[in-house]
């Protein structure tokens, strides 16, 4: 039973006229230790992945941490969106879905940023996640006012609280939810095993043209070996795999199960090659040519036999203390 969820089939919807989808990974800047690059300038963390799908709309995955969110990257994601849709100045950029892993500010910032300075020239039909209460598992203050921003702007926006076992189509893409932090609850008293908002990380499997990506937001060790309970090993084997939590947490079982062509890395490969637990794992298992750095470039896989990579680059810099309010 779900009070908010009112229409679960209705959320979705299908298009049979293309199979395409590519996966992008947005190329912030992020904290560098070799370059020493100043904190309070660039960021440690952030997300954002932009999906483009075969009726020309995206899937938008998180977002950015404040540090990430100049003025600057705002309008440069603006122009991607545009450039990989060819839609042109006065039109709107279709949004078909907005997915939200966590209830962190480095992966929801820099969208609720975008949307703010861009509403009018974005149309966003579908917005999805499931954060549990603050008063269950503490979430950033901007998840809050990224909610009240989305029914200010708006308000017709088609919401899903996402629960397990829940599938459903994005025009071409399928979406299987794997696990939210309600399969972290107890069943002996009710109460939540979770104590770091990264193990509520939704995980959803997207899958096109026979290919899959798998999304794990900052999913930790706990929610790791949730999922590994539910479905066995395998249920982590992909064609594209994300990298979970920058690469802080070891998450052995799904480094050694993925078997991906392709791992998508949100952080600077300098920062997590500085003996962060991620990367040391990976390395076991995968070459560094299929680690994909999201401050080496702007990547882009397309779905297909091949899993076609290309490469890109936007010209996104440091923090500049602009207003993340300014609401055309």
């Amino acid at each position: 039973e779900d009070n908010v969820t009112k229409n679960f089939e209705d959320f979705g919807y299908t298009y049979s006229e293309g199979t395409s989808a590519t996966v992008y990974q947005f190329d912030y800047p992020y904290v560098d230790p070799i370059e020493k690059k100043d904190k309070k300038l660039y960021s440690t963390n952030g997300m954002l992945y932009i999906i483009r799908l075969a009726d020309n709309s995206l899937i938008v995955i998180d977002g950015g941490s404040i540090k990430q969110s100049s003025n600057q990257n705002i309008e440069e994601c603006m122009k991607f969106m545009r450039k990989i849709t060819g839609t042109e100045e006065g039109e709107k950029v279709r949004i078909s879905l907005w997915y939200g892993t966590h209830g962190h500010s480095d992966h929801v910032t820099f969208f609720y940023k975008l949307l703010g300075f861009h509403h009018a020239d974005i149309e966003l039909e579908r917005v999805m996640f499931n954060y549990p209460s603050h008063a269950v598992i503490a979430h950033a203050p901007r998840v809050d006012m990224f909610r009240e921003r989305l029914a200010l702007l708006y308000p017709n926006v088609k919401y899903l609280a996402p629960h397990t076992g829940m599938s459903f189509d994005i025009a071409n893409m399928k979406i299987d939810v794997l696990y939210t932090h309600e399969d972290a609850v107890s069943a002996l008293d009710g109460t939540t095993l979770i104590e770091n908002a990264n193990d509520s990380s939704m995980v959803c499997r997207l899958s096109a043209n026979g290919k899959s990506f798998l999304v794990l937001g900052d999913l930790n060790v706990l929610g790791e070996e949730k999922i590994a309970n539910i479905y066995g090993n395998e249920i982590f084997q992909t064609d594209i795999l994300q990298a979970a939590h920058h690469f802080f947490n070891a998450n052995p079982i799904i480094f050694e199960n993925s078997k991906s062509a392709w791992v998508l890395c949100p952080i600077s490969q300098s920062r997590a090659k500085a003996s962060f637990p991620g990367y040391m794992t990976a390395k076991n298992f995968y070459s560094d040519e299929q680690l994909l750095f999201a401050d080496d470039a702007l990547y882009g896989i397309e779905m297909n036999d091949e899993l076609t990579l290309t490469v890109d680059r936007t010209e996104c810099g440091p923090y500049d203390g602009s207003s993340m309010n300014r609401i055309k």
